[in-house]
């Protein structure tokens, strides 16, 4: 088991395809998109960074606008459930709000395949952990959100 300091593109995806996580680099954002937690509904992104000081493993979940005050009230008991993840929201003033969700780990001193495994798996797993909790609070802007709007109501 050596430990790696010094972390490119190759390395990383070569961990990744052991991991057996389907991958794309984005040119975009220099982030490594993971294909299986993007494609689940209500997930907009799921991408890991590689920055100087380690790694960021971040997703964004699309909010359903008239659930943001109960996502708001909810961040601080999310962020007691779920340590190994920071959880806050970004809002547009134009868009649909996000719910991030990110874990980091440091890698000054190196990492091994196994503790990288080990970051990756752990933060998908709490990451999915989440996504079905925000489910469970009917929170998450779906498909069927966008294709069916509710009707603006009337005001006499």
């Amino acid at each position: 088991m050596s430990i790696v300091k010094s972390f490119s593109d190759a390395v990383l995806k070569t961990w990744l395809n052991e991991l057996g996580l389907e991958h794309y680099l984005c040119d975009e954002c220099r982030g490594l998109h993971l294909v299986e937690m993007q494609s689940k509904e209500g997930v907009a992104e799921c991408r890991l960074f590689a920055e100087e000081w380690g790694f960021l493993l971040s997703t964004e979940f699309q909010i359903r606008p008239s659930a943001l005050m109960t996502v708001l009230a909810e961040i601080g008991p999310l962020n007691v459930d779920y340590p190994t993840l920071k959880i806050f929201l970004d809002t547009e003033d134009d868009g649909v709000p996000y719910l991030v969700a990110s874990a980091t780990a440091y890698t000054g001193a190196g990492m091994t395949e196994g503790q990288f495994a080990l970051f990756v798996t752990t933060s998908l797993e709490m990451t999915n952990r989440l996504l079905g909790e925000l489910a469970e609070m009917n929170c998450l802007y779906l498909e069927e959100d966008a294709e069916n709007p509710a009707p603006a109501s009337m005001l006499h």
